[in-house]
């Protein structure tokens, strides 16, 4: 039995000294997670190991067979040996205590191994990365300063421009924002003139209708004020800037700005668009006075029916509808009026126009 308990810790102490200096090469380029393999001594301190739990279960039915036999000097084979506990039986309790202990240092040295060698390759792994990723670096260096230099060898410096050609330019630049700036407030003046005619339309058209209907074109007029309100900010904004270019150019020594004088083009082409405009109005206007008409016809014939009514309630009713043919026939004429005023506007601008 000592013998045994010799062989097993000579055995462990080799398996711990092999083991222990077991290194991994770093070419070693398995990934962490792969498969690895028994270290030096293991599989020796396992068969060891194994033999030494055979052995015990050779002890322990050894110290049964002792404990079990019965005493020479006894009158009757039922008289069994004294209770106290053998040599033997110590003997096992001891040894198994001390193969748990072998068994777990065997145990912890196998874990040590597998997490030394998972670490060593992770290494290896990281150390392959970090070269390859210096290389790459390297490399990408060596073109980027290639390429500034090829950069550097082809650009030629440009010329300096006499303090006269940087006025001209100053100028130009100027004069090229002056120019986008009034193209801009013309745009936005001509939304904020929609609005407001848009506003007076609709208010017009409110005056001829009442309940919900009146309300709803009241409440159009109100966006469309709303919206005139908003191209009125523009157009302050936009012209505070084209003054403060005009000052700008003034400080250059262009006291006159080139007015944009409209070329024959663009005279043919609002020329067209007036003519264009004045034609749906002459439409609008003819429409207005036509409906002027059919509800004050309507109102005559309303009052020639009540005047035949044969009950007070039925005139009185045919007399509120004639009343209500009334209003719309006045604001009908109302719009037509409108539309003759800004027909006539149109009217003036086609007429300067011609005199251009």
């Amino acid at each position: 039995m000592r013998g045994l308990r010799l062989v097993l810790s000579v055995t462990l102490a080799l398996g711990m000294l092999v083991s222990g200096a077991t290194t991994v090469s770093a070419n070693d380029s398995h990934d962490p997670e792969d498969a690895i393999p028994a270290g030096p001594g293991l599989a020796e301190l396992k068969q060891a190991i194994d033999e030494f739990r055979v052995s015990l279960v050779d002890l322990r039915d050894a110290c049964r067979a002792e404990r079990e036999a019965p005493s020479a000097d006894v009158t009757t084979a039922r008289k069994r040996l004294p209770k106290a506990e053998p040599e033997c039986l110590k003997t096992l309790k001891a040894l198994k205590a001390e193969f748990q202990q072998i068994r777990q240092r065997a145990l912890d040295l196998e874990a040590a191994y597998r997490g030394d060698v998972k670490q060593k390759r992770a290494e290896a792994e990281q150390a392959a990365k970090d070269k390859e990723e210096a290389a790459k670096q390297k490399l990408a260096d060596e073109e980027r300063k290639q390429q500034e230099l090829a950069k550097k060898a082809t650009q030629t410096p440009k010329p300096k421009l006499s303090p006269a050609d940087q006025l001209a330019k100053k100028k130009a630049q100027l004069l090229e924002q002056l120019k986008q700036v009034e193209a801009t407030l013309a745009y936005k003046q001509g939304l904020l003139e929609q609005s407001l005619h848009a506003a007076t339309e609709l208010r017009a058209k409110a005056a001829t209708l009442t309940g919900a209907d009146r309300d709803r074109y009241l409440a159009k007029a109100a966006q469309a004020d709303a919206d005139a309100a908003q191209w009125s900010n523009y157009v302050k904004e936009y012209t505070a800037r084209r003054e403060q270019l005009v000052a700008e150019l003034a400080t250059l020594g262009l006291t006159t700005v080139p007015p944009a004088g409209p070329k024959p083009d663009d005279l043919a082409a609002k020329r067209a668009t007036l003519q264009r405009t004045l034609a749906e109005l002459n439409d609008k206007i003819a429409f207005k006075w036509s409906e002027t008409e059919r509800y004050a016809k309507l109102a005559v014939d309303l009052r020639s029916q009540a005047a035949a009514a044969t009950t007070g309630e039925l005139r009185d009713k045919l007399n509120a509808k004639a009343a209500e043919a009334d209003m719309q026939a006045d604001g009908w004429a109302n719009l037509a009026r409108q539309y003759e005023d800004q027909r006539d506007a149109l009217q003036a601008q086609l007429d300067a126009l011609g005199r251009t």
